[in-house]
């Protein structure tokens, strides 16, 4: 009788264990993850397009210290990265290179393609200290909004350059 009686509740208590979820356990277990999704997926978001930065800063980094070195080299700036010895390739940017008519300075732009990202500007620029020796200034400026296109030109003088309004030295 005792035997029996553990049998008929090892029974039961096994067909409890094999009837699975209820309707509404599933249904709380889906919005608490729809409620995790929402607020994880606003921030890898936002980090995907930060690396996305991060490509566009180095490459104009990388093309404003070439354009130094070509400048003490060749006494002036090049409009051509493979002159540098730069080769950029980008989904999301596209580089480009402006030097002015007297090569007093070169200008770089990441111009952004997608209206989540911001673009980018660099400038090297040959400016002359109080004695009369050549020093080749760069700056690196940032959008204030994300925008596809260009950022501003930075401004040049005769002793600096400096970021334009509406841009900014990134972090």
């Amino acid at each position: 009788m005792r035997l029996l009686l553990q049998l008929q509740s090892i029974r039961s208590f096994a067909r409890q264990k094999t009837q699975g979820f209820t309707l509404l356990e599933l249904l709380v277990v889906l919005v608490i993850s729809g409620v995790l999704a929402a607020i994880a997926l606003p921030s890898f978001l936002n980090q995907a397009s930060k690396s996305k930065q991060v490509e566009a800063k180095i490459n104009l980094g990388s093309i404003n210290r070439a354009q130094q070195a070509y400048m003490m080299e060749s006494s002036q700036f090049s409009d051509d990265l493979q002159k540098l010895g730069i080769a950029v390739s980008s989904n999301n940017y596209l580089y480009t290179i402006v030097v002015d008519g007297n090569s007093q300075y070169a200008v770089h732009h990441a111009e952004s393609r997608s209206s989540t990202l911001k673009p980018y500007v660099g400038m090297a620029a040959a400016t002359h200290n109080s004695v009369g020796e050549l020093n080749v200034l760069t700056v690196l400026c940032e959008a204030d909004q994300n925008q596809i296109g260009k950022a501003a030109d930075p401004i040049y003088a005769a002793n600096s350059v400096d970021c334009a309004p509406g841009t900014r030295s990134p972090r």
